[in-house]
């Protein structure tokens, strides 16, 4: 955002003023829609910076609209940034012109911290930080902000709440715990992780001016990328036609199962094909089948022999798969595969024969972490790797160094050469070439249970039907959040289980078809 806003006003000549007079009327109209009809009076806590200059803004236009508004200012106008400054002095003239009614500037030197709880207001304007710290709050303004969450009335943060982190979304202590939250120009990166979802409120964002081009080029930057939504993941879903068939919209091979896990996989099955695969086929030890049949309804399940070495076991599957493998567009590992001594060498005697998109989820993430460099040569970019936080940081080269969520996501994918889909509260999808989403869906209650399995089912789903790694990974996720969001609105979040997002697939792909 930072190189956004100097390159629109240095290169493409836009000034300041007028970004921050937009910024200001938008914080303005938040503020008037937020206190509705009724009578109402505002505070503003305004710092030195061009955040404090967007609140006196929004100051003089609340009072156009007939708002009273107080201002406590909490540095001298020799201390503030040009901007603010001179939209300071343009209240100051308002105000011995007499054209601002309603209107009390208090000074720095002319008030007290302690006081303010106590002060008679409806709504308090937080402007003091926004965007620029990036550290804990120093006195005096770390006793404000405590004093302002004392404070009844709700707060509205400008751009984001002040002792907030804009890269990472750590909250110092202490931090503004806002009702509603204007953020300029687009979503900053710590509104969406970490404290900032609990921290910020409703969020809306503010067009201030700034040309969506530059916006978009900057998703490249460090800890920046887009955020997915539903327009974005119906353009990548494909729509059925009277030529296809169940070989044109798949098949998908799902691989995994064990005696201690043996849903795992037929639920991943399962999710693939309500995704769209036409095909699925589950492949496993030969002590499963008999576990899961019921399970798979329709989808047929192929076994390898568990007392025979990987290579010649895989081999001899795949012979009796014929066309079901030579035809599959898509190939899942892991789900409910275990932990056993062969487990990787199994996994590898698919890998190495397989040429199509591969997910690998779950324990072909552990049998993989010590693999890296075979990873990057045999993945050519189109595996998708579906990490927890805890695998996430087994596939990290140096974990502590990382410090914007999406940096080390991104970084992830750079070295292992696969699309990396790190599941969470956001989840981030990153690409090895530095492309990077955030999940704009979900709900904390998909976190149960095999929802995990569901979720590579559909992702392996979408690849069978065409769509490239990074687009079926990120596109995934958003309609399993969706169904997971879906279910909290009819349901209790923690009666959710695994089987409750299937269900509601069929609904959200009409929805998004």
């Amino acid at each position: 955002m930072r190189a956004a806003d100097a390159f629109t006003i240095d290169d493409l000549g836009v000034s300041s003023m007028t970004l921050m007079e937009m910024a200001g009327r938008e914080a303005a109209r938040m503020a008037a829609r937020l206190l509705g009809d009724k009578p109402s009076r505002v505070l503003i806590c305004a710092g030195k910076g061009n955040n404090g200059g967007d609140g006196l803004v929004a100051g003089r236009w609340l009072l156009e609209m007939g708002f009273p508004v107080r201002i406590l200012l909490t540095t001298a106008p020799s201390e503030m940034s040009a901007d603010c400054a001179a939209n300071l002095a343009v209240l100051t003239r308002m105000e011995e012109a007499g054209l601002t009614t309603g209107l009390t500037i208090s000074y720095v030197d002319d008030w007290a911290v302690e006081d303010l709880p106590g002060m008679q207001t409806d709504l308090i304007i937080d402007a003091l930080f926004g965007t620029g710290l990036e550290s804990a709050l120093r006195v005096p303004f770390d006793a404000l902000v405590r004093a302002m969450n004392r404070h009844e009335a709700p707060i509205l943060a400008l751009d984001l709440p002040s002792g907030l982190s804009a890269s990472t979304g750590h909250a110092f202590d202490p931090c503004v715990s806002a009702a509603a939250t204007l953020t300029m120009g687009a979503l900053k990166s710590g509104l969406l992780l970490q404290d900032g979802p609990d921290l910020s409120g409703e969020v809306e964002i503010a067009d201030i001016g700034i040309p969506a081009g530059i916006l978009r080029r900057e998703t490249s930057s460090s800890g920046s990328g887009f955020l997915s939504t539903d327009a974005w993941v119906a353009s990548q879903l494909r729509p059925r036609t009277r030529h296809d068939h169940k070989y044109s919209t798949g098949p998908t091979l799902v691989a995994g199962g064990s005696m201690a896990f043996p849903g795992a996989p037929m639920l991943a099955a399962r999710a693939a094909a309500r995704a769209g695969s036409g095909y699925v086929v589950v492949i496993g030890p030969e002590t499963m089948p008999a576990s899961v049949q019921d399970l798979g309804e329709t989808i047929p399940v192929g076994v390898w022999t568990s007392d025979a070495d990987a290579e010649s076991s895989i081999a001899e599957l795949i012979d009796a798969l014929d066309t079901r493998w030579t035809k599959a567009r898509a190939l899942l590992v892991g789900p409910g595969m275990g932990r056993e001594s062969d487990t990787k060498a199994r996994m590898w005697a698919l890998l190495d024969r397989f040429s199509g998109p591969v997910v690998l989820d779950a324990d072909a993430l552990f049998a993989i972490k010590d693999e890296r460099e075979r990873v990057a040569d045999a993945s050519n970019g189109n595996w998708i790797l579906t990490p927890h936080e805890g695998e996430l940081s087994r596939l990290e080269a140096a974990p502590e160094q990382r410090h914007s969520r999406i940096e080390r996501v991104r970084e992830v994918a750079r070295m292992w050469n696969c699309v990396v889909l790190a599941k969470g509260q956001p989840s981030i999808t990153a690409a090895p070439d530095g492309r990077v989403i955030v999940n704009g869906s979900g709900h904390p209650a998909a976190a149960t249970a095999g929802s995990g399995d569901v979720l590579a089912g559909i992702i392996t789903g979408l690849l069978a039907q065409g769509l490239e790694p990074f687009a079926a990974a990120a596109a995934g996720i958003h309609i399993g959040g969706t169904a997971a969001g879906q279910f909290v609105q009819k349901g209790a979040a923690q009666s959710l289980v695994a089987t409750d997002i299937l269900d509601a697939l069929p609904n959200v792909l009409r929805q998004l078809s």
